[in-house]
């Protein structure tokens, strides 16, 4: 089971990237693909991975509305400027409502909610939520308001973005912000913007206004997680791509867990366990991953994975998916579930 969200760059992305002309659509273009590779790094080791024109992505994850939910953020920049941000909720909900959980919410992972609850994506039920926002007195859907933000984040660059989200009238500052914690979701793109600057850069020589970033949530790896895979596309070509998955870990443990664990949104979860990040706690759940044997990190496969899907068609990662042992082609990765996680790129690319 898959889940796919998708968003379209707004016009002030050409604000952002040089020689952009004409407006952004949220629909492959025939356009000719993008030519993306690896850019030299100019930075010294551990600092930002940053090249002139390259593009670079990465994900935050943050308190931006109270302590019953948690945001997440994905964020692409050119060196400082945003050129396409995405934001989701995750919260629990009543089950009897018949929302839409997140994969794996009937197997193992849900076995770890609380009774009668399911942790569902703001996004995917937003009808739902938003009905509830009306009888608060809200006029704007929840999916409505994140792309409000989003849009508003494109073409800034972080530091204005954190100047915007400071001031005492932020939500006065986004065309169609409706949210009174606008301020808090500008934070959050803002935190995934820097990630980003931590993370691979590509070249990028495309036409920019043809450029689509999306994510989708996925069963990429056995049933005691979901993957969050984000990809950033030009026509039928993967530009950029990013991956997590979040599982239940033992607070025993000294784990990481998302924000607001430790308020409303944890009181949700079964008693000795936290919802956490594989990225944010990549030591800890390596060093299982060593006890059964493997030898490379899980956020060295994750991005291996993404590296060597950086630049492919949406043809050739379908086919490299279809293969029946798709880790042999991929240098470093060496997870058994390779196929899914590109599956999961994929599905967001499509």
């Amino acid at each position: 089971m898959k889940r796919i969200l998708s968003i379209a760059l707004c016009g002030a992305l050409c604000a952002a990237l040089a020689a952009c002309g004409g407006s952004s659509s949220s629909t492959a273009s025939s356009a000719p693909a993008a030519s993306s590779q690896p850019a030299a790094s100019s930075q010294p080791e551990g600092g930002p991975v940053q090249a002139e024109g390259g593009l670079q992505i990465g994900q935050a994850y943050a308190a931006a509305h109270g302590d019953k939910c948690f945001t997440y953020a994905v964020a692409v920049v050119q060196d400082d400027v945003i050129v396409a941000a995405y934001l989701d909720d995750f919260q629990f909900m009543s089950a009897a409502d018949g929302v839409t959980g997140v994969p794996n919410s009937d197997a193992d992972f849900g076995a770890d909610y609380a009774e009668g609850m399911v942790l569902a994506s703001k996004r995917e039920n937003a009808a739902y939520y938003s009905e509830n926002m009306a009888k608060a007195g809200s006029t704007v859907a929840i999916d409505a308001n994140f792309d409000a933000i989003q849009s508003y984040a494109v073409g800034k660059t972080i530091d204005e973005l954190s100047a915007t989200a400071s001031s005492e009238d932020a939500v006065d500052a986004v065309s169609g912000a409706t949210l009174a914690d606008t301020a808090g979701y500008l934070q959050a793109i803002a935190a995934a913007a820097r990630n980003a600057q931590q993370n691979q850069a590509v070249d990028f020589t495309g036409d920019a206004s043809q450029l689509r970033l999306n994510v989708a949530y996925s069963a990429a790896h056995g049933t005691k997680c979901f993957t969050l895979a984000s990809a950033l596309t030009d026509g039928d070509s993967i530009v950029l791509s990013y991956l997590d998955d979040l599982r239940f870990m033992s607070s025993a443990d000294g784990v990481t867990g998302v924000p607001t664990s430790d308020g409303g949104f944890g009181e949700n979860v079964a008693e000795g366990k936290v919802l956490a990040s594989k990225r944010e706690n990549a030591a800890y759940y390596s060093e299982n991953m060593a006890k059964a044997g493997s030898t490379v990190a899980i956020d060295a496969n994750f991005d291996a994975i993404q590296n060597h899907l950086n630049g492919m068609t949406l043809a050739d990662t379908e086919a490299l998916a279809a293969e029946e042992n798709p880790v042999d082609a991929i240098s470093g990765a060496t997870l058994a579930d390779t196929a899914g996680y590109i599956n999961a790129v994929l599905e967001a690319a499509q």
